[in-house]
Formats: C-alpha cells, sequence, structure tokens
C-alpha cells in the first residue's frame, strides 16, 4: 500500500496556515479600527436578495461566475434537479483611513450566506477580508483572503475504499487575490488580476484536493456618460492530488479559460440597467487509465440582467434573472439552471 502520511501533513499544514492567515486578517483590521487616526471613515452595506432557482445543486457555481467572484467554484450534477427559495443576505464593514503618504486605505471584511428554505443541506457561508491601497491618483491595489467553509456539492460515488459507496461531497477553499488597477485615461481602467487557492474535499474525497492559480486582464470603459462596458479574460490552472494517488483514478486537475463582457447603461438618474454574457471551459487533463474525467471538456455559458433602482441616497432595490448552461462532451454533466432575485441594499 502506498503511503500518504506526506500528503495528509501537507494538507494540514496548509490548513492550519489558512486559519492562521484569516485571524490574522481579522487582528489587522481591528488594529487598523483604533481611534486615534486623523482621517478616519467607517460605512456598512447591508443587503439582502431572495431568489428562486431551479436547481439548488448549481446555484451557488452559477452565482459566482463571475470575475470579482469564484469562477472555478466545482459543481456535480445529479439525476434529479430541485428547486428552492433561497435567502442571501450579506455584510459588509469598510473602514477607510490615510495612514500613509502614499493615499487612502480601505479594509473591508464581507459576510455572506446562502440560506434554503427546503434543502437546508445546502446552507453556507462565504467569507472574505480586503485591503485596498492607493498607490498614487490613478493607481490601487487590492490584496484579498476569501473563505468558503464545508460547502455541500451533492451526494458523489466516493473511490477510496473500491466499493464505489455514495457519500456527501463536501468542499473547503481557501482563496487568495491580488488586483492592481490604473486609470489608463479619462473613460478607461485596466486591471491586472492574479489569483491562488486551495481546495479541500472531505476525507473520502480527499484525493480531490487541488492546489490552483490564475491570472488574467480586465479592461473598464466609459463610451459614454451613460454607458460602461467591461470585458475580463482569466486562465487558470488546477493540480489535485488524484494525479500521484493513480490507485482511486480520479485526477480533477483541469486547465480553464474563463471570459466575460458587461454593459451598464444608465437609463434614468434613478434606474440602471447590467447586463452580462461568462463564458468557461474547463479541460480535465488527467491521464490516468480508467479516470472518468480523461478528456473531459466542459463549457458553461451564463447570461444575466439585473435592474437597479435607487430609492434614496442609501438605499437600492435590485430585480435580476440569471441563465446557465453547461454543456461537456460527456452528457450526463450536462445542466441548465436559472435563478430571479429581488433584494434591497442599504448603505450605513
Amino acid at each position: 500500500m502506498c503511503d500518504h502520511s506526506g500528503s495528509h501533513s501537507l494538507i494540514d499544514m496548509a490548513r492550519s496556515h489558512s486559519r492562521r492567515s484569516f485571524f490574522i486578517a481579522v487582528l489587522l483590521f481591528a488594529l487598523i479600527s483604533l481611534p486615534g487616526r486623523a482621517i478616519a471613515e467607517w460605512s456598512a452595506i447591508a443587503e439582502t436578495k431572495v431568489l428562486y432557482t431551479d436547481n439548488v445543486f448549481e446555484l451557488s457555481s452559477s452565482r459566482r461566475l463571475a470575475l470579482a467572484e469564484d469562477p472555478s467554484q466545482p459543481a456535480i450534477v445529479p439525476v434529479k434537479k430541485a428547486s428552492d427559495v433561497v435567502w442571501e443576505p450579506s455584510i459588509d464593514v469598510r473602514h477607510r483611513s490615510r495612514p500613509t503618504n502614499l493615499g487612502d486605505t480601505e479594509v473591508s471584511m464581507k459576510a455572506a450566506g446562502f440560506i434554503f428554505t427546503d434543502h437546508s443541506l445546502f446552507n453556507h457561508g462565504n467569507y472574505r477580508i480586503q485591503v485596498k491601497q492607493a498607490l498614487d491618483a490613478d493607481t490601487s491595489i487590492l490584496i484579498r483572503y476569501r473563505f468558503v467553509p464545508n460547502l455541500f456539492l451533492g451526494p458523489n460515488t466516493e473511490r477510496r475504499t473500491g466499493l464505489r459507496l455514495p457519500e456527501e461531497e463536501r468542499v473547503t477553499s481557501h482563496i487568495w487575490r491580488v488586483q492592481l488597477e490604473r486609470r489608463l485615461s479619462d473613460s478607461l481602467i485596466g486591471t491586472l488580476v492574479a489569483r491562488y487557492g486551495l481546495r479541500q474535499f472531505n476525507d473520502v474525497f480527499a484525493e480531490r484536493d487541488t492546489t490552483f492559480w490564475s491570472a488574467g486582464p480586465q479592461v473598464e470603459w466609459l463610451v459614454m456618460s451613460r454607458v460602461t462596458l467591461s470585458l475580463a479574460y482569466l486562465f487558470e490552472q488546477g493540480l489535485s492530488d488524484g494525479r500521484e494517488q493513480t490507485q482511486f483514478r480520479d485526477d480533477v486537475s483541469y486547465r480553464q479559460h474563463f471570459t466575460s463582457i458587461g454593459a451598464t447603461v444608465q437609463l434614468t438618474e434613478p434606474l440602471s440597467f447590467t447586463v452580462g454574457y461568462a463564458y468557461r471551459r474547463k479541460e480535465f487533463t488527467s491521464e490516468l487509465a480508467g479516470d472518468s474525467n480523461r478528456g473531459v471538456v466542459d463549457t458553461t455559458h451564463l447570461g444575466s440582467a439585473e435592474f437597479q433602482y435607487r430609492l434614496s441616497a442609501a438605499a437600492i432595490m435590485t430585480l435580476g434573472v440569471q441563465r446557465s448552461q453547461r454543456l461537456s462532451n460527456v452528457t450526463s454533466r450536462e445542466f441548465f439552471n436559472t435563478n430571479t432575485s429581488l433584494g434591497i441594499q442599504y448603505r450605513f
């Protein structure tokens, strides 16, 4: 039998390091918020959305299929798809100050949740902390850590025992992000994004533990006073433990290309409309004989539209719809997902 104690030790070290990173980030936030700053400003954005989804298994992945979120979150496709009403609350607390000669520093902590009415197994949280530092009048850098613990993906068939038993598949994600943004002209903003992440699965699917990195640019263009266009691309490489644990024949390593285009139109003074399209191509790179992931290519298309109506200087109401479709060279991996949402956002 193969000894995996070294691999498990590395995973335990990564988990410990990730926990320490999160708590250190929280401590830094607390220290920055201490009184005594000459220039300091607190703000908070509270938001809640009520969604109807026709596929609870794909909702979380579809909602994060954006450059600013997690466009490579894994998802599985069960035989039976269920609909549900989902509550999505969030709170984003921000602290802005000028502790250096470079410019404003903004520290932000956000907690968000998905609470399912009838399928509570899918309930989960999404937490992030970030620091944005202005380098000059036109340039800023953002550093972010995102933590999504114990996300239920659905029932799946394990391979570690050789009995192919049905088990719950769950994943915990740790993602670090660095983003450099620069205003190139009065109408053009360019951004470079780099990400590094760990996906740690529950023990019965531990061969799927994955380390990934991604990088790509984004451009925002103010076409006219009421119309803004955006275009983004992200390349990602993921390497899983399964590529070295050949006995399980379950290597989920991959290459991914993600592209998105969007437009925001200010229809009237209080009313704006945002429309977007995202495309993801995920190529599994397994070379293991007998691995069902070998040669698999999935492509996902997502279209979204949202109206935002400003009720006051502090409050915004939103109405949105989102439609995603995954196609594959393996028919059993294909799915559709439609989500509609109604929300309210309030800035303190």
